[in-house]
């Protein structure tokens, strides 16, 4: 979850309250606390802010949970309410009859964490579909505006009588206004010889949108009748039926067309509406039509299936060596090929191109391998005769599965394809079944899944490391760089360690980064010494080294055997992963200090009083949370917010960092508050050089 949660917390213990907010930043979500003291508080947050999620610890005197949950209703709010528990005892039943959407024991963080961004999830969902709802109205609105004004006759049937009637409608019947139409029913507009058909029609067309059909699974079907006017004068004309909705109710619609288009010309324009006109296969777009169907289907449980891209390899060459139009015939024999290989309910379409696409009703990985290397080998073994030149192609396939959790279309075709390049990379004449990235894994999954790639990665020697500069506003001398890791995937394209750091913080692997990050820092700035440059690293550390007893020997080991004074050297920790581990943090800094090492606390200022956890741990600087820097020439509120912590920690003799500084206005506003160091792309993004010119600072 990439947006800010605000959380509203309802707890008497302060200090219960930082450790719950710590937890859900440890675990990844970006939450922006507020803390609620008594019923007025609460009503005055309730009325100035929409938090996302409430967490109410029940049995406070002052603010009971109903009392909590009456507040959020009658304020006009929505936010899920979920309850905390601080016994096994406590009644979930009770507290889902009172209004919370859930029940939590208070210590356990990990299921704690699942529940806030389910319902951060769910809330952002409900304030999605109220803003789907008012657009429905409105398009509801023009879609009657456009009925009124239809040139073609149509009218909605509810039970056999008209609930509606546009102008063409009552104009083609003979009638002047809707109410003319009351009482009389479509059965009696019919020709008596065409009632029986219409009866038959209508019985198993009644109740609008059939309870089984899928979205979008809604076709419309067409009677042929003779229909009779007002006055008794008979006339024929095609009626198209179709379910649909009126004012939220379930009804039928009948079209009659205003054309007299033949039947030859109509069926001839289906055909090529559907299809296309080089293969004679169905086209991209009546595809996409029924892979919405099937994809309704698939997500209500009622059948899956697999989606297909397939593409011609090194289809450029053939077209260049036969020509476009060549390659059109090469592109229509393949077509056949296709057409010929599937079997009866698989749908095959030119998708563009070289692109063919196949939905099949085969899911089952080994039906499907089977079924791809049989069409596989039925392209292979083809020749093509272009003008007495024989072509022979291959052809790479990407699959993606059509089931229960499958994506919308455009999703799903985006994982067909992805498969298919990917099977073309490795060389073609082969299939690739799509996987499943970070964000459809199972959290579980994904920490598996990154703990083998770190591994890899150390291994390999994938890790480098980039530099930032962090200058001083007001004169402070020195060259000073923050040290960032990143990892390069197997392509070579850098991961920022945001999508992995949270892993390998559950795996257990995240100290091995760690000493891995502060040996090659190490390293690289002994060779800074080295040229004469009096430079300090600020290096992040993780949870993972609160656990190890020997890092701090072995980084006291590193510094003295490179010749470099521990002032050299400042570890930066999460304030979100101090408090988590409040006792390991006080004695892990305790010990830094008496080496001369500094400490910064990062990300700091997103706690409920965030001064209170420098009691237990004397942090030397303070890097204010980027939330705080952002578009801050137009925030008040974090501008008032920044003063006011960064002259508490004037007073505690603290230096304050601001973070992520991206534009000269922030820079003077920052200045003015009397912020002690920056950093941020503004003045250099992270590079692999230490070339700051630290002169033209201050």
């Amino acid at each position: 979850m990439d947006h800010i949660i605000r959380l509203l917390i309802i707890d008497p213990d302060l200090n219960d309250a930082e450790k719950m907010i710590s937890a859900l930043k440890s675990a990844g979500l970006a939450v922006r606390p507020q803390r609620a003291a008594d019923a007025q508080d609460l009503e005055d947050k309730l009325r100035d802010h929409a938090p996302d999620v409430i967490l109410c610890t029940l049995g406070q005197p002052q603010l009971p949970l109903e009392t909590v949950v009456e507040s959020n209703r009658r304020m006009g709010r929505h936010a899920p309410v979920i309850a905390l528990t601080e016994t096994p005892d406590s009644d979930v039943v009770e507290c889902l009859e009172a209004g919370a959407h859930d029940l939590v024991h208070k210590d356990r963080f990990d299921h704690l964490r699942h529940v806030v961004a389910r319902a951060a999830a769910h809330q952002q969902q409900w304030r999605q579909l109220k803003a789907c709802e008012a657009s429905l109205r409105e398009t509801e609105r023009r879609c009657k505006t456009l009925l009124d004004n239809s040139r073609d006759a149509i009218a909605y049937v509810h039970e056999g009588m008209h609930t509606y009637a546009n102008s063409a409608y009552l104009e083609l019947f003979g009638y002047t206004d809707e109410e003319e139409l009351e009482g009389i029913p479509l059965m009696d507009m019919v020709a008596r010889e065409d009632q029986p058909a219409l009866k038959e029609f209508l019985r198993g067309h009644e109740g609008g949108v059939p309870p089984d059909a899928a979205d979008g699974d809604t076709q419309e079907q067409v009677l042929e009748l003779q229909l009779t006017r007002a006055d008794g004068t008979p006339f024929a004309a095609r009626m198209e039926f179709s379910p649909a909705t009126i004012d939220g109710e379930p009804c039928t619609q009948i079209l009659i067309r205003n054309r007299s288009n033949t039947r030859e010309l109509e069926r001839q324009l289906n055909y090529l509406a559907q299809r296309d006109l080089v293969t004679g296969l169905y086209n991209r777009q009546y595809f996409i039509e029924q892979l919405q169907r099937t994809l309704g289907r698939a997500n209500q449980g009622k059948g899956n299936a697999s989606l297909m891209e397939l593409r011609i390899d090194r289809f450029g060459d053939i077209r260049e060596a036969v020509g476009v139009a060549g390659g059109d015939l090469v592109l229509a024999d393949m077509g056949k090929v296709l057409e010929d290989a599937c079997g009866e309910g698989d749908i095959v379409a030119r998708f563009d191109g070289e692109a063919f696409a196949i939905l099949s009703l085969r899911w089952e990985p080994a039906d499907v391998e089977a079924f791809v290397h049989t069409l596989l080998e039925h392209i292979a073994h083809h020749i093509c005769d272009v003008e007495g030149r024989s072509i022979t192609c291959t052809a790479s396939v990407g699959v993606a599965r059509v089931d229960e959790n499958a994506p919308d279309v455009n999703e799903l075709l985006s994982r067909a394809q992805k498969a298919c390049e990917q099977a073309g990379r490795q060389g073609g004449n082969r299939m690739q079944v799509y996987q499943p990235k970070e964000g459809e894994m199972t959290q579980k999954q994904l920490d598996e899944t990154w703990n083998e790639r770190i591994t890899a990665a150390i291994r390999d020697n994938r890790l480098h490391l980039l530099f930032q500069p962090i200058v001083g506003l007001h004169g402070e001398g020195g060259e000073r760089y923050e040290v960032f890791m990143r990892l390069l995937d197997e392509h070579g394209e850098a991961v920022s360690p945001a999508h992995f750091l949270p892993s390998a913080e559950r795996t257990g692997i995240a100290a091995d980064l760690d000493r891995w990050v502060i040996d090659h820092a190490i390293e690289r700035l002994a060779v800074q010494r080295k040229a004469g440059h009096e430079t300090v690293f600020f290096i992040k550390i993780t949870a993972g080294s609160l656990h190890d007893p020997q890092i701090l020997p072995w980084i006291m080991e590193r510094l003295k055997e490179k010749r470099i004074p521990a002032q050299c050297v400042v570890f930066e920790m999460k304030e979100s992963t101090v408090v988590a581990y409040l006792r390991q943090a006080k004695e892990f800094v305790k010990a830094l200090r008496s080496v001369h090492c500094g400490f910064a606390l990062e990300d700091f200022g997103n706690g409920l009083n965030p001064f209170q956890v420098l009691n237990h741990v004397p942090a030397d600087y303070l890097k204010v949370d980027a939330s705080f820097t952002r578009n801050l020439a137009s925030s008040q509120e974090n501008q008032e917010t920044l003063g006011r912590m960064t002259d508490t920690a004037h007073t505690q003799n603290r230096l304050v960092i601001a973070q992520q500084v991206e534009d000269a206005a922030s820079l003077s506003i920052l200045w003015g508050l009397g912020i002690n160091y920056i950093q941020g792309n503004f003045l250099q993004p992270p590079t692999e050089s230490l070339d700051y010119d630290f002169s033209t600072s201050g």
